[in-house]
């Protein structure tokens, strides 16, 4: 088995890869990626079992074969070596790989690529398609909101819900809720909600590049088609929580403020909030939000006033400040809507002017204010 391929090339794939190799496993095989080389085409895949990624990229090819090879020790290898053309040749029956560069030879010794873990194939699922742009919109507007509590296991994924033209996609942890609305240019041939593993979600935004992505449906798996990549991840059987009968409707106190000013300001004042806590206190008045925090333990205490668009009666709430900037992080427009209702009352953000046209609400649970 030999091929020569530019370091560039499979360090960036190799660094797609990475994130679905598990840093740990009870399946040694599992920290390596199986290369197939047919021809001028190399696929390279790794899996953790629940998740897979294929990718393939063309290559300088001459005897076709396969092997898995350890993924830290060549990508730190590829990583550490310059803009340049590397040769790979390997002895598939010792499992042995030499990569010769114009400096410098590396080996290293692999496993049998008959060890590594068989791929799901898909048959007949149902196929949808979004642009990537319009994927990786989704994604990263979500997933951050995805919960990390095992005991919550349909929280860990995002639920997609489609219903003709619209398809809905929803995250919370139970602090925080994101529901994003995306008209798709046709009908969704998706029959069920399904839940998507945030893991797979993270390693589709940083695979994806141009262009328009598959996305194909069983009943137990997902599979994200995109350029010469595959994704496929079981999904999560869970019946998701009722997301609607938190979303308010009776937030009429409307505050419109810059965002990025808006951050700031809070991460200032954060750092004299409490360490228990991290709570930021809001004061809303006509045309004017002041942002304070205490720190009652140490002695600190921050306070900034900004400008804002405010009309109705004074209001006082406190949020964390963190779940309250991760919001704010990502809404992505120069504006950003906040609606309230009371101090107990979840607040929900919006973008002010969404020019994708996206229907965006993020909820963040408010924290009793303390004295």
């Amino acid at each position: 088995m030999k091929f020569a391929v530019n370091t560039t090339e499979i360090q960036r794939t190799l660094t797609k890869l990475g994130g679905v190799i598990p840093s740990k496993s009870t399946m040694p095989i599992l920290e390596n990626i199986l290369f197939e080389l047919n021809g001028g085409m190399l696929t390279l895949t790794a899996t953790d079992l629940a998740i897979s990624l294929t990718l393939t990229i063309k290559v300088d090819g001459k005897e076709d074969g396969r092997i898995a090879i350890p993924a830290k020790r060549l990508m730190d290898t590829m990583r550490s070596l310059p803009d340049t053309n590397a040769s790979f040749v390997i002895d598939v029956a010792l499992n042995k790989i030499r990569i010769h560069t114009d400096t410098g030879q590396y080996q290293l010794t692999g496993e049998s690529a008959k060890d590594y873990p068989q791929i799901i194939t898909f048959k007949g699922e149902e196929q949808f398609t979004l642009d990537t742009a319009t994927l990786r919109r989704i994604i990263y507007r979500t997933v951050f909101a995805v919960s990390a509590d095992e005991l919550r296991p349909a929280m860990m994924g995002v639920l997609f819900q489609a219903s003709g033209k619209e398809l809905r996609t929803v995250s919370t942890d139970g602090h925080r809720l994101v529901r994003v609305i995306h008209m798709m240019k046709s009908a969704s041939v998706l029959k069920k909600d399904i839940i998507v593993p945030a893991k797979a979600l993270h390693v589709v935004m940083k695979s994806v590049e141009e262009g328009e992505t598959v996305i194909g449906v069983t009943d137990t798996h997902v599979k994200f088609s995109f350029d010469e990549s595959v994704l496929v991840s079981r999904l999560i059987d869970e019946t998701y929580p009722n997301y609607e009968s938190v979303i308010p409707t009776d937030n009429t106190k409307i505050l419109k403020v810059n965002r990025d000013s808006m951050i700031s300001s809070i991460r200032r004042v954060a750092l004299y909030a409490s360490q228990t806590t991290h709570q930021v206190r809001f004061q809303v008045e006509k045309d004017s939000l002041q942002i304070m925090a205490q720190d009652i333990d140490f002695g600190g205490e921050a306070k900034e006033t900004l400008p804002c668009s405010y009309s109705s009666d004074p209001l006082e709430i406190g949020f964390n400040a963190q779940y309250l900037v991760d919001i704010l992080t990502h809404l992505e427009t120069p504006d950003v809507i906040m609606k309230f209702s009371t101090p107990t009352r979840a607040g929900i953000a919006s973008p002010a002017e969404d020019g994708v046209h996206d229907d965006v609400v993020m909820l963040v649970m408010p924290v009793r204010l303390t004295s």
